[in-house]
Order: C-alpha cells, then sequence, then structure tokens
C-alpha cells in the first residue's frame, strides 16, 4: 500500500465517522436533544468538514506526489509484536481482570521497547499500577474489569 492509497483510506474513514456520529444523535433521549447531543452532532459536523476540506487538498495534490511506499514502523518487528501484544491483553482482561492482565503485559511491552534494567521495569509496573489504583478504584471509584479467574 502506498502512502497515498492510506491517506485516502484515512480520509474516507473519517468521513463515515462523522456520519455516523452525526446520525447517533437521533437515538438519544429527548432530555439531551440540545445538550449532549448538539454538541456531538458539533462534532460530527466539524469532522466531516475537516474532512472533506482534506480530501480536496489530497486530489489538488493529485499525480504531483509521487508514489512512496508506506512503512507501518522503523521497526516492523517491535510494532507487530506490540499489536499482538495489545491483542492478547484486550483479549485476556475479562478473564485475568486488569490487575493481572496489567501486571503482565506492562513488563512485556517495556522489554519489547527496548527496557532491559529490570529494577525500572518492576518499579515502573508497581507505579503505573498503584496509581491507578489508587486514583480510580479509590478516589473515583471507578470499577475495573474483575476478572472470572479468581
Amino acid at each position: 500500500m502506498t502512502r497515498r492509497q492510506a491517506e485516502l483510506l484515512l480520509l474516507c474513514g473519517f468521513l463515515i465517522l462523522a456520519v455516523l456520529l452525526y446520525r447517533s444523535t437521533a437515538a438519544y433521549p429527548p432530555t439531551v436533544q440540545n445538550s449532549t447531543a448538539r454538541y456531538v452532532r458539533f462534532l460530527g459536523l466539524a469532522l466531516g468538514f475537516f474532512s472533506l476540506l482534506e480530501l480536496g487538498l489530497w486530489f489538488r495534490k493529485g499525480a504531483a506526489v509521487k508514489a512512496e511506499k508506506l512503512a507501518v514502523a522503523a521497526v516492523p518487528g517491535r510494532f507487530w509484536g506490540l499489536f499482538i501484544l495489545l491483542v492478547v491483553y484486550s483479549a485476556s482482561l475479562t478473564r485475568a481482570g486488569f490487575y493481572l492482565a496489567s501486571a503482565v503485559f506492562l513488563p512485556l511491552a517495556m522489554l519489547l521497547l527496548g527496557a532491559r534494567k529490570p529494577l525500572t521495569i518492576v518499579l515502573t509496573t508497581g507505579g503505573v499500577l498503584l496509581f491507578i489504583y489508587l486514583v480510580f478504584a479509590r478516589l473515583l471509584a471507578v470499577p475495573l474489569p474483575a476478572g472470572t479467574l479468581f
């Protein structure tokens, strides 16, 4: 896939998202039609307008831009490894729960991205999980996925 094809695909995706976002407001309850629905409609219209504007500029450039091959990442192995790790992490959230899945995911992701010091990896993982527990579970009382394993 070339860069121009990826740009066109992304712009068309944003246009579809804008239309779906705007249309979704019809299903909002009548009590929020003058507040939240109006804001979401504005977001949909703004996204659609800027996508159409960028699409017009994209066509205006036309053939003047040379076709260059699209590189997903500088190091494709890291990119695909992280992608697979994210898929496994999101799939394991319901089974293992947030804290256990995150305690496994965070060190593996850090290793994959180049961190090598065990103390740094352990302290960072512990600090992130402690911060999330204190802020979200204790302070804001947000229920995080509990998991079915335990």
